[in-house]
């Protein structure tokens, strides 16, 4: 397991009881666990983690709810905060890559077949693959979480589109080698922010270019940045139930791991939020140009 840095580890800490931090964040938490029940968003996250696919899926949906007016009132606030704003920017830059994957294949005569190793509720997957022939693509979702299936499946339904869902570890090598035929497309959205391992994510790019068919592209997601980062950690849950502690990882680091997987030639989108980015590579880049 990675060593934590410096400052992660100083966020995992609890606050002395004297320092002014412990009550403010200490007040937060016991509006959040009394009132802040009002809200639905601020509700699952309690219940999920803040972190989960069940909450991204209604972050996605960027529809305020609660009890009372006073609670869709709380759950517009959390929602219109800047990191849950930064993930719909993240979402629709994620849907415009894979938008210009599926289109690039296809007007190459290039069959897909796309995996999401970690698809969550499988929205930003679905509402693209909704728009293509179906017949021009192959569509394998999995998460390790069977409430985030059971909701892809259902808006999987309602958007008339045909994919196959799966419950399965997106680093299990046993799970990743059963994805048949080779895909090549994979996607990785969200997953490595919420890890802390360094070496578990680096293995995992080896892992996806090694199932990867050749020429394939890999998209995936990172996090440079976040500006509530003590906020979320003195606060907030995981989906582990522990405080949620974001491991920042640079853009060029992500890459070096992903160089020294095999991918070839970067492509960098960067949300206009500084937070969150999407970044296309590929497994065979001379081939593919």
């Amino acid at each position: 397991m990675t060593v934590p840095t410096n400052s992660e580890a100083t966020l995992f800490r609890p606050l002395p009881v004297w320092h002014p931090k412990a009550l403010y964040y200490g007040i937060f938490r016991l509006l959040l666990r009394s009132v802040g029940r009002l809200s639905k968003g601020i509700r699952l996250g309690l219940n999920y983690g803040f972190d989960s696919g069940v909450m991204l899926e209604y972050v996605y949906g960027n529809r305020a709810q609660g009890t009372t007016f006073v609670g869709r009132g709380l759950d517009r606030l959390y929602l219109n905060s800047v990191g849950w704003k930064g993930i719909r920017e993240r979402g629709q830059i994620l849907q415009q890559v894979l938008r210009e994957t599926l289109d690039q294949n296809r007007a190459q005569q290039i069959h897909s077949y796309l995996l999401d190793v970690a698809c969550g509720g499988g929205r930003y997957d679905l509402e693209v693959l909704a728009q293509c022939p179906a017949d021009s693509f192959s569509a394998t979702l999995r998460d390790y979480r069977r409430e985030n299936i059971e909701k892809a499946t259902q808006l999987a339904q309602q958007l008339g589109v045909s994919v196959t869902l799966e419950q399965a570890d997106a680093f299990s090598d046993v799970a990743l080698a059963q994805v048949q035929p080779a895909p090549n497309i994979i996607v990785v959205s969200g997953l490595h922010e919420i890890l802390p391992d360094n070496d578990l994510i680096c293995h995992h790019f080896r892992q996806l270019y090694e199932i990867m068919a050749p020429q394939g592209t890999l998209i995936y997601t990172i996090q440079p940045h976040h500006p509530q980062l003590e906020l979320i950690a003195r606060t907030l849950n995981s989906h582990t139930g522990k405080p949620w502690v974001m491991r920042l990882r640079s853009l060029e680091l992500t890459q070096e791991w992903a160089r020294a997987a095999g991918f070839e030639t970067f492509e960098v989108h960067q949300g206009c939020y500084g937070i969150f980015g999407v970044v296309k590579t590929y497994k065979n880049a001379t081939q593919v140009h």
